[in-house]
């Protein structure tokens, strides 16, 4: 008997990942937006990771001016997750503006039962129960 999460993998929307943009690229990107050479950007990136790990290994929440903060998770075990709280005003921005590629588009919306009758439609020898 099949799993609601094989319908959602297969029909749920998704976003198809483009090409990764690299550090060469972002470096690049942030040189010519801000006027400023490579070194002064990868010493700032530097000092930027620095201070994170400084604050989260204090146990500190760690906030940057754009609104996006770090915070350090303690786990059962002992160790230490980190969690990450992007600018809200970037996700709205992502959002307004989104260019990517979507697999499944016409799903968008749709809820949990219309995909799995999609499913038991397409494979009535593996039906998904209403329980599951």
């Amino acid at each position: 008997m099949a799993k609601k999460i094989q319908a959602w993998a297969a029909y749920g929307p998704k976003i198809t990942l483009g090409d990764p943009m690299k550090k060469d690229e972002l470096i690049e990107n942030i040189i010519a937006a801000t006027n400023q050479s490579k070194g002064s950007v990868l010493a700032v990136l530097a000092e930027l990771d620095v201070q994170i790990e400084s604050g989260l290994k204090a146990g500190r929440i760690v906030q940057l001016p754009n609104g996006t903060h770090f915070e350090p998770i303690g786990k059962k075990d002992g160790s230490v997750d980190i969690g990450v709280r992007v600018n809200p005003e970037l996700d709205k921005q992502v959002n307004a503006g989104f260019r990517g590629t979507w697999v499944n588009s016409a799903n968008i919306g749709k809820s949990e039962a219309e995909i799995v009758a999609m499913w038991n439609e397409e494979h009535p020898e593996d039906i998904i129960s209403a329980e599951d």
